[in-house]
């Protein structure tokens, strides 16, 4: 008997387990297929080192080049499908898309289907993310967003001590504020004796840095030029020119003027503090003799008495 139980209860256990699977298990098991304007995505973008790179609408309009398609197959009729996204946009249609259009979060009700579209765009170059929720099955994909052509440019100069190296800063970025690299920057130093100009190409971080010795003091225009995009309705209008001042002072002329502005100051607190002082030594010589008359007075008529000052 003993040798019947064993094979008994491995038998059982193994159809106990077997039920459990298929009651935990989704009627449909969905799927999904990636695509960037109809072209399947190869590898997974389940890492952010997988990200699908997309370029940002910088035409105000977001089209099928511009987003990942996540089509959602063999869904559970009925169900609900959402997505959450970090750093990107989601869509349920492509249809009429601006770049202001989508939101962060999506939900998908099937109804009587098994589909569900979900579109993502960016409008950064940073690693987006949109984790889809799908018959249970959490799936994370990953986004990151190419910078659109040079739109705006900046110019920026810290104030320099005279004999020291100033350093000029132009920046440039597309319709988004990302940083655009590989992107010409004319700049022009212009002072009273004349004008430098210096071009140069932005880095990854959409800077170009000119450093400039041998000034003398006193202010400098920045002239900062570039070839820009051409404006878009909707979006940030293009700056291909901005102006800006670099100044360069004498520090320690500036240290001298402040110590004899601070050595008048000083004069003048110690001239004060000697007059209240003599002040003070007269009040002081007043109200003793005023004391002193005041009790002679106390004395002389009692009944009349004034108080002494304190």
């Amino acid at each position: 008997m003993t040798s019947l139980k064993k094979p008994l209860i491995a038998i059982a256990t193994a159809v106990v387990l077997a039920a459990t699977a298929l009651v935990a298990a989704p009627a449909n098991a969905a799927s999904a297929a990636l695509t960037v304007n109809a072209v399947a995505v190869t590898t997974a973008p389940t890492t952010a080192a997988n990200a699908v790179a997309l370029p940002v609408p910088a035409d105000n309009s977001v089209d099928a080049t511009d987003a990942l398609k996540i089509a959602l197959t063999s869904v559970t009729a009925g169900s609900t499908v959402t997505a959450t996204a970090t750093d990107a946009v989601l869509l349920t249609s492509l249809t009429g898309a601006t770049a202001s259009s989508g939101s962060a979060t999506v939900s998908i009700a099937t109804g009587t289907g098994t589909t569900a579209d979900i579109f993502v765009f960016t409008k950064t170059t940073k690693t987006g993310s949109v984790v889809v929720v799908a018959d249970g099955v959490t799936t994370t994909y990953y986004v990151k967003g190419t910078a659109g052509a040079l739109n705006t440019i900046k110019v920026d100069a810290p104030t320099a001590a005279l004999g020291t190296t100033a350093k000029v800063t132009a920046t440039g970025t597309d319709v988004f504020g990302n940083a655009v690299s590989g992107s010409a920057i004319a700049l022009q130093v212009v002072s009273a004796t004349g004008t430098a100009t210096y071009t140069a190409n932005t880095d990854a971080s959409g800077t170009v840095v000119r450093e400039l010795t041998g000034l003398t003091v006193g202010s400098y225009d920045l002239l900062a030029t570039a070839t820009v995009a051409i404006a878009v309705t909707g979006l940030t209008a293009p700056t291909g020119f901005v102006r800006g001042t670099l100044k360069v002072v004498d520090l320690a002329a500036l240290v001298a003027t402040k110590d004899a502005e601070l050595a008048i100051a000083n004069a003048t607190i110690a001239d004060l503090t000697a007059k209240l002082a003599l002040a003070e030594a007269k009040a002081a010589g007043n109200k003793a003799k005023y004391n002193s008359l005041a009790k002679k007075w106390n004395v002389k008529f009692p009944k009349a008495k004034v108080a002494l000052l304190k």
